[in-house]
């Protein structure tokens, strides 16, 4: 398989058998498995590489008629496939620093309402 373009070929696994496309730039974060396109399932799959790898064989010439079909499937699932690996940024309150003296005494004024306070003049 090649480290830099898709790779299209056959997962021999008896009756659940199905021809593949492995990307290697669809990566796991994890170096024990690798995603595999799945036609049979329609879906990017992550498989256990010790596991997968000695089942995966080249199209022979009677499957190359699949090339197109797999082609198209991988190109669709693809599009909405979003890797296991991918970290989010979602803030977290309770991760954040405590506010400060001078933010706690700002918030504070915030809060008082403009006619309660005498203490600012009008000019």
């Amino acid at each position: 398989m090649s480290k830099d373009s898709l790779w299209f070929g056959y997962l021999e696994i008896g009756e659940k058998s199905t021809p593949v496309v492995s990307e290697p730039k669809l990566n796991t974060s994890n170096p024990e498995t690798i995603y595999l396109f799945n036609l049979q399932r329609n879906a990017i799959i992550e498989y256990k590489r010790s596991i997968v790898e000695p089942k995966l064989r080249e199209f022979n010439e009677d499957e190359a008629d699949l090339l197109k079909e797999v082609k198209k499937g991988y190109i669709k699932a693809v599009k909405d496939f979003s890797p296991r690996g991918k970290i989010l940024s979602i803030p977290d309150k309770h991760t954040s620093k405590p506010p400060t003296a001078k933010q706690k005494k700002a918030a504070e004024l915030e809060k008082i309402p403009k006619e309660d306070n005498d203490d600012v003049a009008d000019d």
